[in-house]
């Protein structure tokens, strides 16, 4: 197993204030560098556009009179200022009338090269400002400001001098050097990002030793946890400085003394509790033993009830054997005075009479109908041993995990169905462990109870068998619309010897239920007179 790395808590605090400590010297650095770099730059910025307006206040009168010398003083004039490199003057059409620049090839070729056109110059009258910066090879950055000339009225005296108020009628053009700037930008930022590095590693020292003296007695505190931990009750801290920790040792030693003297009484009272555990013990033992006999006593009962509802049975099945014998041996008598093919006059004289031919007809039908009664009665006596002796035996289960729908499917052919009912199905797949031939013997039972309570009158039976799975359990329902049950025989339903029918001795069910008891299932059942039942079997998930 991979050990984890384990940070102490000097560190996870010193490490979390120099986090704050970078940070926020970061923050505030950034900003004032910003902060001071728009300053500068926005000082220059604004005396470029101070002495731009100026320019173009001033040489008003020489663009409208294209006085050339006039507006070449004033660029001189301007040329002069700090920073200036160069103040160009333009007519409407974006001809220079007068430009000046410092004594630089580099600002010469970039004034001439970038010329300016009459569209620019009118696109001055709605941005009243335009400006740039941009580099020049041997000279820097420096910062572009181009403002409008506006004639605000007609000027007396001046031959065609016809302009409309506020009419744009040149434009003033000046080139700042920000070499001088970003030099106090860089200087400024180098001694700021200096003095940051010199507070971030100030900020580190103190807070290691301030983290260092609020440490030290939590140390003391944790040692003295691991002490008592470790069952030492008699170590107490010692702190001395006279701040919140000195009153958390106290606390600290008090509940160390309150412990020790708790321990010392319970370990007295868990001598006690281990005598009582002894104890105990020996008398659970003592009523396990008698549970074993309990339920060995009730499983003796079980068998003695059992055998007591097999001996209340002797005289039912006595007696419902008793007719299908006495029908046998009818039966077997009939067949035997029947048997006239042995004798030769007998057949001499069917050959020689029609009416002997058409009563040995009649008698051979009789005959079949008799074959017919036979074979039903020891199929009735046959089930009713087969139910006693199901009834009588103990439930032992061969659990499978099987799939209910084609185990439906091939249950329901094993039941013979009259013309006038028939078998509808409704079944939700699923998968349950149970014992095959049990709830084989379940279902054919429930189909053959909705049968036989199907009156024989009924032309339109219909017995539904339907599987589905809810929270609880996996159910089997089968439902008739026959003639119903009241409520008293639904009572009775699963009480041996109960029955409503004519033949039976009313262990289907019964068998039904104990078979359902053992796969820890129940059954239910919902009757309606004259409407119909519903058996509702449920299986456990």
């Amino acid at each position: 197993m991979k050990r984890r790395m384990f940070f102490g808590l000097n560190f996870k605090v010193i490490i979390a204030i120099s986090l704050v400590i970078v940070l926020t010297s970061v923050i505030l650095s950034w900003f004032f560098v910003a902060s001071q770099t728009l300053v500068l730059r926005g000082s220059v910025e604004n005396k470029a556009v101070i002495l731009a307006s100026s320019l173009a206040t001033s040489g008003e009168y020489g663009v409208i009179t294209s006085s050339k010398e006039f507006l070449s003083h004033l660029t001189r004039n301007t040329i002069k200022e700090e920073d200036v490199l160069y103040a160009v003057i333009y007519d409407s059409n974006g001809i220079p009338l007068a430009v000046e620049t410092v004594a630089n090839e580099g600002i010469r070729t970039e004034v001439f090269s970038n010329s300016i056109d009459s569209v620019a110059i009118l696109n001055l009258e709605r941005s009243k400002i335009q400006k740039t910066s941009h580099n020049i090879n041997n000279v820097g950055e420096i910062m572009d400001i181009m403002v409008p000339i506006v004639s605000y009225e007609n000027i007396p005296g001046v031959k065609n001098a016809r302009y409309d108020r506020e009419s744009v009628v040149g434009a003033v053009r000046i080139g700042m050097a920000l070499d001088r700037v970003n030099y106090q930008i860089d200087k400024m930022t180098r001694s700021i990002v200096i003095l940051t590095f010199i507070v971030i590693f100030a900020g580190i020292i103190i807070s290691f030793f301030l983290v260092r003296v609020i440490l030290t007695p939590i140390r003391e505190l944790a040692q003295g946890t691991r002490k008592i931990a470790a069952g030492n009750l008699s170590y107490r801290v010692s702190i001395h400085s006279n701040d919140e920790f000195r009153e958390l040792a106290r606390s600290f030693n008090s509940m160390a003394s309150d412990m020790e003297a708790h321990i010392k009484e319970l370990n007295k009272e868990k001598k006690e509790l281990l005598s009582l555990k002894i104890a105990f013990e020996q008398r659970s033992y003592e009523l396990e033993e008698t549970l074993d006999k309990v339920q060995s006593m009730q499983q003796d009962l079980i068998k003695s009830e059992k055998f007591a509802t097999i001996g209340r049975l002797a005289s039912s099945v006595a007696h419902e054997l008793r007719n299908p014998l006495a029908a046998i041996k009818n039966i077997s008598y009939f067949l035997s005075k029947m048997n006239i093919f042995n004798d030769p006059d007998a057949i001499r004289k069917i050959k020689e009479s029609s009416e002997e031919s058409e009563k040995i007809s009649k008698t051979l039908a009789r005959s079949n109908q008799m074959i017919g009664m036979l074979s039903e009665e020891v199929l009735r006596a046959n089930k009713i041993i087969t139910d006693l002796l199901d009834y009588s035996r103990t439930k032992k289960l061969n659990k499978l995990s099987i799939d209910i729908v084609p185990f439906i499917n091939k249950v329901i052919p094993a039941v013979v169905m009259p013309e006038n009912v028939k078998v509808v199905t409704d079944l939700e797949p699923y998968t349950v462990v149970m014992d095959p031939d049990k709830i084989t013997q379940v279902v054919i039972n429930l189909i053959t109870n909705a049968k036989d309570a199907m009156p024989v009158d009924k032309k339109d039976g219909v017995i539904k068998v339907s599987t589905r799975k809810t929270d609880k359990a996996y159910q089997i329902l089968v439902e008739d619309n026959a003639c119903g049950m009241s409520e008293d025989t639904v009572k009775h339903l699963f009480e041996p010897l109960f029955t409503t029918k004519l033949k039976g001795i009313g262990l289907g069910l019964p068998i039904v239920k104990e078979i359902i008891d053992a796969h820890q299932g129940k059954i239910l059942v919902s009757s309606t007179k004259d409407v119909g039942t519903t058996f509702t079997v449920e299986l456990p998930l």
